[in-house]
């Protein structure tokens, strides 16, 4: 159990984004979300547009991200990547984030929102990649998607080498984040497009869902990037 010193303006902030929450909530959506296997320990089917723009009634504040994250409730999970200060976000509590993801929403907008403007985060993705956890793995490879511009050649072939060797019981997560983060790599340059293509061209003859997969999102976005 966490617990926070009495801080009567935080209070006050954390019952008026709930409020805010609350009034902005989408039954519907939430229901689908649930159907479609994105369960949350609470959600009310908040839009992101609709959370981005809650956000912007509040100054970045360390503590309060804290707060909203550690409620595990799928909004102020968001909430809290949107208001987390970039030079207070320590390892360790970046060890404990990734540690408790388990849904592909949350590292989507994390990597997004505060993962991909940490001072580490090249290495951090090159760490994560190599992890044998399966969501620390996901993370590591789409928060590489997201910065293919900071990406030295080096660095883009050790993940490139990950993902080639990646490919545990064909985790639907893992093989989809890999083929975005490889069709990302792709619009680098078409030295690095020709030598991703090289690579995966043994995926061929697999069958492998997840290989295959990826060959084929790869292929199309190189087909997409000729044509333009």
């Amino acid at each position: 159990m966490k617990f926070h010193m009495i801080n009567p303006e935080l209070d006050r902030q954390i019952s008026d984004i709930r409020l805010k929450i609350h009034l902005s909530m989408n039954g519907k959506v939430s229901d689908q979300m649930t159907k479609s296997g994105i369960i949350y320990k609470k959600s009310f089917g908040v839009s992101i547009p609709r959370l981005k723009e809650i956000s912007k009634s509040y100054i970045p504040n360390h503590d309060l991200a804290q707060r909203l994250w550690n409620l595990q409730i799928r909004e102020t999970m968001i909430l809290a990547t949107l208001l987390q200060p970039i030079d207070e976000f320590t390892t360790e509590i970046t060890q404990n984030w990734i540690e408790s993801f388990n849904q592909i929403e949350i590292v989507e907008q994390t990597c997004m929102n505060l993962f991909c403007k940490l001072p580490d985060a090249n290495f951090l993705c090159l760490k994560w990649t190599q992890s044998d956890k399966i969501w620390i793995k996901i993370t590591g490879f789409l928060l590489a998607a997201r910065l293919v511009a900071k990406l030295n050649r080096t660095e883009m072939e050790a993940i490139i080498d990950k993902a080639l060797q990646s490919f545990e019981a064909d985790n639907f997560h893992l093989y989809k984040t890999i083929a975005v983060c490889l069709s990302c790599f792709c619009q680098k340059n078409k030295e690095i497009a020709t030598y991703i293509l090289k690579e995966i061209n043994v995926f061929h003859t697999s069958t492998s869902i997840g290989q295959q997969h990826i060959l084929n999102e790869v292929k199309q976005e190189i087909l997409f990037l000729n044509n333009l």
